[in-house]
């Protein structure tokens, strides 16, 4: 049938309507011969009836005459009942049967007992009747039945569905197909021909009429837009030679007040330059005089006023830099110069560097490098420090009693060349949406209060811009304002082979690819720092996933690994290695750890490790395991401070290097004092092994050993789950990190 097209209206409504009525066919007669099931079950068990109340009697009577003869007439006589396949008598003195013994069934089979009650002594049981009807005619008359009434129920309803379909494609369908024909004319472009339905004028309006007035409404609306239109084109047709001319007497004007701007513009950076460089030359005297009356014995009052004085000089000096290093930039004076360098290094440098700002603030500030970043890069080394530092600064600057993030992410690997984002994440006072597009313009800031709240001239975003922009990146921000936001840049580093190291190993050793797994930042560089110094190339790593990824990326001569890491353990992770199918599964691996009882170090060895160094790291026994020989692993000495570990910092790394490294641990111990106090009082076991290994791990490696054995014990205490134990060494605990404080104040001091 033409009309019902595959998809069509029509053709699913027929579908529809012959499904259900197939529905309805099927639960009509379901119920029917549900009905007539149980009709014909009462005439069964009607006939049974009749059975016991009219022939029991008489084959009773005549089983007790034993006529044979007289009891199969009877029994014939049952088997003429409607269904009744087979009959049965059973005695003592014979066994009668009428019927169909070959009947398959199934059966329903009614059993009769046959008594006799004589004239004179008790009741007799003579026997039992078997009546057996055939339940398969009766389900060959429901079956023909239901097929009977399944046919002349679906003729109807195949007929009512196609009457019905053919209502609708008069009534419905074909309009449908008459309107759909009018619209891909007007989409065509002929608005001109009205639509036309071939239906009876009616005086009342039904829908499908309403559907047709609204197309034609939106064919005379197009019709006269479209006649709008072509009039407003004649219209504009003839100014358009006008306007061009306009716009190019317009685009001449502005090009010369283009040239002008950029001439002024130039002055305005020249201008500037010479004024800070002018107004830098005295404001240097005034610090310098300053500095000097700082040592000078002055009273209270006066030494106050002169912080002040020499803090507005600082801050007027920084101001007046940061001008006149934009006006170079402007200039071009300033160009890109191309060295080798280590971004991870440089990363570290400069978080080493502000961390105190962040601590200041109290803010956290963590850094987080990923593993696949190549050891080192070739390009603008210096740009790309003074673009991290500036984001760092506003992030510290822009954020109290919160989180910054410092994170490198290497996005694609080229040949020789990795794609990298660098991003730096807060929690501070954000920026307004209105002001993202124009952030990173000059001197702009967040608002006027950000400005008078937190100062700075407006120019370190614009400077962080022009330098990304040198280097062939990209810099991005996104911030909500009040949640914090998130500056990042793109740019593309050639990666490089690193500088050969010179050896200030002993004589003898060769330098080695080791990988450092350590939790505790501070135990990281003074791991690294002993092992460069001897010439090695180190690679670190914070957790045991880190460590896995870099496994899986390179082959080690040596893995150190700390033995309790937030995750999978030390040991575990050691297991992971020798079982797995990396080129690190035969590397040395010993193992950095405090505790170094006999019984612990064994269980380390039947991990697959090959030896184990005792924390507080020291360089002999560190050279001794690096040439295979293996140091006793003793406790560590009882004296409080371990004088000769410190002056073998001082040494290998330098008194900055050492003194930052003190630092350090110093705001550490700050930080965590609390939160270990609360800990210890509350007798969280879980929460005091963690910060107590943490902080154990970091004295011992800076040789505060006194502090180092309390923490010890304190774990200890707290693996054991004994919180009585645990809330007993607070007085101790207190104690110690009061003396630590100390210590490394004097330290730092001297």
């Amino acid at each position: 049938m033409s009309r019902l097209q595959p998809g069509g209206l029509l053709r699913r409504l027929l579908l529809f309507i012959l499904l259900f009525s197939l529905c309805f066919t099927v639960l009509a007669s379901s119920v029917q011969l549900y009905f007539e099931y149980r009709r014909e079950m009462r005439e069964i068990d009607t006939r049974m009836a009749l059975i016991r109340a009219g022939y029991l009697a008489s084959l009773e009577r005549s089983l007790w005459d034993l006529n044979q003869e007289q009891l199969n007439v009877q029994l014939r006589g049952l088997v003429d009942f409607s269904d009744v396949a087979l009959v049965r008598l059973s005695s003592p003195d014979f066994t009668l049967q009428q019927g169909d013994p070959t009947a398959t069934g199934p059966l329903r089979v009614e059993r009769f007992a046959l008594d006799y009650q004589p004239p004179s002594g008790p009741l007799r049981q003579l026997g039992e009747l078997e009546v057996s009807t055939d339940l398969g005619a009766v389900h060959r008359r429901l079956v023909a039945t239901g097929l009977a009434s399944l046919l002349w129920m679906g003729v109807f309803l195949c007929g009512l569905a196609l009457a019905l379909s053919g209502l609708f494609y008069r009534l419905v369908t074909r309009h449908l197909q008459v309107m759909a024909e009018f619209a891909r004319r007007i989409g065509a472009g002929q608005w001109h021909e009205p639509l036309r339905l071939n239906k009876r004028r009616s005086p009342h309006t039904d829908e499908i009429d309403s559907v047709a007035l609204a197309l034609d409404d939106m064919r005379r609306a197009i019709l006269t837009d479209s006649e709008r239109r072509e009039n407003d084109r004649r219209a504009l047709q003839g100014k358009r030679d006008e306007l061009q001319k306009r716009v190019e007497r317009r685009t001449a004007s502005l090009m010369h007040a283009k040239n002008e701007a950029e001439a002024a513009n130039l002055a305005k950076s020249r201008f500037l330059a010479t004024m800070s460089h002018e107004l830098r030359t005295p404001l240097n005297g005034i610090l310098g005089m300053a500095e000097l009356l700082r040592g000078a014995g002055l009273d209270g009052q006066n030494r106050q006023r002169l912080e002040a004085l020499y803090k507005a000089g600082e801050g007027l000096l920084g101001i007046l830099n940061e001008v006149l290093y934009f006006a170079r930039l402007e200039e071009g004076e300033s160009h890109p110069e191309a060295v080798d360098f280590s971004l991870r290094q440089l990363c570290d440098e400069v978080v080493t560097l502000l961390e105190p700002r962040a601590l200041a603030n109290d803010n956290v500030l963590l850094w987080r490098i990923d593993p696949q970043l190549a050891a080192h890069q070739h390009g603008a080394e210096q740009y790309l420090r003074q673009v991290l530092s500036n984001l760092l600064a506003n992030a510290i600057k822009f954020t109290e009693g919160g989180e910054i993030r410092v994170e490198v992410q290497v996005l694609q690997a080229l040949a020789g060349r990795q794609r990298l984002r660098l991003s730096v994440t807060d929690d501070g006072i954000g920026i307004c949406p209105a002001m993202l597009p124009k952030i990173f313009g000059r001197f702009v800031q967040a608002s006027e209060a950000v400005a008078r709240r937190y100062g700075g001239t407006g120019l370190g975003l614009a400077i962080s811009k022009h330098l990304v922009e040198q280097m062939g990146g990209q810099i991005g921000v996104h911030s909500r304002e009040g949640e914090g936001s998130c500056f990042w840049l793109e740019l593309e580093l050639a990666s490089v082979q690193p500088a050969p190291v010179q050896a200030m190993a002993i004589a003898g050793s060769t330098p080695l690819d080791i990988l450092v797994v350590e939790d505790v930042a501070l135990n990281r560089e003074v791991a690294s720092g002993l092992l460069e110094r001897d010439g090695h190339r180190v690679q670190l790593a914070d957790d045991a996933e880190q460590g896995l990824q870099l496994c899986a990326q390179r082959r080690f001569d040596l893995i150190l690994l700390d033995v309790h890491l937030p995750g999978i353990s030390g040991v575990e992770l050691c297991r992971q290695l020798r079982a797995g199918s990396t080129a690190n599964r035969h590397t040395r691996i010993l193992a950095l750890t405090a505790s170094v009882q006999p019984g612990v170090v064994r269980s380390y060895l039947d991990a697959g490790m090959q030896g184990v160094l005792g924390k507080p790291l020291k360089l002999a026994s560190l050279r001794q395991a690096l040439a295979g020989q293996w140091p006793a692993c003793a406790p560590a000495t009882a004296a409080w401070l371990d004088q000769a570990l410190l002056d073998t910092h001082r040494t290998l790394l330098g008194e900055q290097k050492l003194h930052g490294l003190l630092g350090s641990l110093r705001d550490g111990l700050a930080q965590q004092r609390q939160p270990l106090l609360e800990a210890l009082e509350a007798g969280d076991c879980t929460e005091v092994t963690h910060l107590a290994h943490r902080l154990a791990g970091s004295s011992d490696s800076m040789g505060l050993c006194g502090l180092a054995a309390t923490l010890r014990g304190l774990e200890a205490q707290a693996l054991a789950c004994d919180k009585p134990g645990v809330q007993a060494l607070g007085p101790v605990l207190r104690e110690q990190l009061q003396r630590a404080d100390a210590s490394l104040a004097a330290l730092l001091a001297g």
